[in-house]
Formats: structure tokens, sequence, C-alpha cells
């Protein structure tokens, strides 16, 4: 199966990936469907969506499996019925949303090859994830106490199955995990996670092999338009035009990453080269790789790509009201950037 991050095509065309090899049209794919689906032109100042021409577009080229849901922007356009409609209609499998917690901590189960895969959607409410705690809709929270309650009754109910968890986590354009993360994925692990896919950040990040088991921080875009959204003002820097479909054969434990270059001036995805687990280009997005939870903490401060941001770092042994006050601190900073923007609108 073959695992890709952020996709927001806004219409039909939108972006070229006619030219890939033939083989990549045949595998089964997963990806972060970033923004809602809609029938519709909706380029809203701050919306990020799909329009069904593109995703119908996509899926007749590519056999996609199914979609996570749990961003920070599948609310923008205001609902998400429309969406599910539309994937229900198409008979793909969706997660890590829902009508309440109940429903957006529902698992996908998926069998390839007499494999059964369990994938779990997560989201993180700090980069603006609008999440559900009960009886209202929201994606499925990822808050440390739910999510290893979570893993901890999956792996009861499917002692044999691949169990995947999937987090959108890390600051936007950040290349390293939060220290959290890293420890988090490796709880995870330890708990009988089979690997773990992290998106968001809009970027490749790093990887890592914890107990033999993948760890991919950050799969970044993968059929992003950019200068589109958001009056046209929405495109990323040039270290995010790197693309990376991550495969993974599950019955040999095998993994393969599969590079790709988007031209954000033409808008054409090509297929660069295909690498394997002991890849070059991953272990120089990984410098932090082997080092222990201490080494680790002390690099990141020095490294990590928003150090000088006054951003708060967050780490395992944050407790409750440490963790809030950082929250608190993240959302008063978005506050301020959303009323200066739209100052200068």
């Amino acid at each position: 199966m073959v695992f890709v991050g952020d996709i927001a095509i806004p219409h039909k065309g939108a972006i070229n990936y006619s030219d890939f090899p033939d083989c990549f049209y045949k595998k089964k794919w997963y990806g972060n469907l970033e923004g809602a689906i809609v029938n519709k032109d909706n380029n809203e100042l701050l919306a990020v969506y799909n329009h069904e021409e593109g995703i119908t577009e996509l899926l007749e080229k590519f056999n996609f499996l199914g979609f996570s849901l749990s961003n920070n922007h599948i609310f923008d356009t205001g609902t998400y019925e429309e969406t599910l409609n539309f994937l229900k209609k198409n008979n793909l499998l969706f997660g890590g949303i829902g009508k309440s917690l109940d429903e957006a901590n529902k698992e996908i189960e998926i069998f390839e090859n007499g494999v059964q895969i369990i994938i779990i959607n997560f989201g993180w409410e700090v980069i603006q994830c609008e999440i559900t705690l009960g009886d209202y809709k929201g994606v499925n929270p990822l808050r440390k106490s739910h999510v290893l309650s979570t893993m901890s009754e999956l792996k009861k109910k499917y002692p044999t199955a691949k169990i995947i968890p999937f987090l959108h986590w890390s600051y936007e354009l950040e290349g390293e995990p939060q220290p959290f993360e890293r420890d988090l994925a490796k709880k995870l692990i330890d708990m009988g996670a089979a690997g773990i896919i992290g998106c968001h950040p809009h970027r490749v990040g790093g990887f890592e092999l914890y107990k033999n088991k993948p760890i991919v921080y950050s799969l970044g875009n993968w059929l992003f338009k950019q200068n589109h959204y958001m009056g046209g003002k929405l495109k990323f820097p040039e270290f995010c035009n790197l693309q990376l479909a991550f495969e993974w054969d599950f019955i040999n434990e095998k993994f393969q990453f599969h590079f790709f270059y988007y031209n954000k001036i033409t808008s054409n995805l090509q297929y660069k080269n295909t690498e394997t687990c002991l890849s070059a280009t991953m272990k120089n997005l990984t410098p932090f790789d082997g080092l222990d939870k201490f080494e680790y903490k002390k690099w990141y401060k020095s490294n990590h790509y928003h150090k000088n941001k006054g951003l708060p770092v967050y780490y395992w042994e944050d407790g409750l009201f440490l963790t809030q006050v950082k929250n608190l601190s993240n959302k008063f900073r978005d506050y301020l950037l959303k009323t200066l923007f739209n100052k200068g609108k």
C-alpha cells in the first residue's frame, strides 16, 4: 500500500500527474484529504478544499482505498456532509471525523493480500484541527491519554492486525518532530503499532526505524495546488516541492520511498526516483536518527525549523496544566496572526 500526504485539488486538471510510471496507477493508495470535497468553485479567502471533478479525475487514475479527514482544513467550507456523501457514493473508506467522538474515533479496516490493516486517524488541535470531545462534530483529537487508550483498545480488538496510527501533527513547515511526537510514536509501537505515519507540515520529514518498525514523521504535500487558495497567495517554500509516496509491503515488511518533484509554476508533478529503506534522501532529512530521548531534546532546541519564533515545544513529561498553557499560547498567537492577515486584505 502507498501512503501520501496532503491532497488539495481545486478543479479538474489542476495538477498534471500523467507521466508517472504505469506501476503507480495499479497500486493501492491511502492519503490525507486536505479539505472538504465541494461541487462548485469555493475559493474563499481562508478555504482549502477539493473539487468533485478534481477528485473524480484522481480516482480514475489511482486506486485509492480511502482517506484521512482528521486535519485542520476539513471544515474550511463550513460543512463536511458533502464530503462524506461523495466518499460513500464512490465506496471509499474514511476516518478521523464524525458527529461525535465515538464516530470520529472509528478505525478503518483494510485487507491486502490476506493481511488485516487497521488505520486510526488523529488530528492535533494546536494546529487548528477542530476536535470533538463529545456529542458534537469534529476530528479525532490527538491528545495523549485518548491516543494511548485508543491504541490499547484496538490491540485488544485486533490482536494480529497491522495497526497504523495516521497522525496530523507538528507545526507547519517543521522538518523535525516535536519531542512529544517522537516519544508518542515510540510509545505506540511499544504498545503494538505496526508503524507510524504523520503529516501536516507540508514538507517531507524524517524517517526512523524503532524496533524495526517504520516512523514516517511527515509525508509532506502530494497533489496540493499552490498559488490558488487564499486568493492565490497560498504557496510554500522550495523545500516543500519534494513530494513523497511511502510504499509499505506488509507481507515482507519492506519499505520504499517514491520521490516526486512539484513545479509550482507549471503545476506539474514529476516522478524522480525510488529508494529503499536505506534511502539516502531520507537519511539526509533525519540528522537526529539514533539520538536518545535526552540527546534529542537538546538537538531539537537548537535545530528545529521554528526555533526562533517563540512557539512552545511540547514534551512527553508535560502535565495537563502546562499543556493547556502552551495550547492557549498557540491560540493567542493564531488569533493575532489572523487579525493582522484580515487587516491586510
